[in-house]
């Protein structure tokens, strides 16, 4: 895939306000910014199980790279 092409998908990905469910944990995820959000609300607002995301945030919390807004 080209640059060009490449950008423009990202681009496309990464509209604010988009709503992404992420494929292996099943977590909801609110694009803000060309980042990736996510909280209880957002993830429950959009469909998903809290029980998911609890196990999901448990599982990242000794990670660096966690943010949580």
């Amino acid at each position: 895939m080209s640059k060009d092409k490449n950008k423009e998908l990202m681009n496309e990905i990464l509209t604010d306000g988009r709503i992404i469910k992420e494929g292996f944990t099943g977590v909801y995820f609110l694009v803000k910014g060309e980042k990736l959000l996510t909280s209880i609300e957002i993830h429950t607002n959009a469909g998903g199980d809290p029980e998911i995301f609890k196990a999901w945030e448990a599982s990242q919390k000794d990670k660096e790279y966690f943010c949580n807004e």
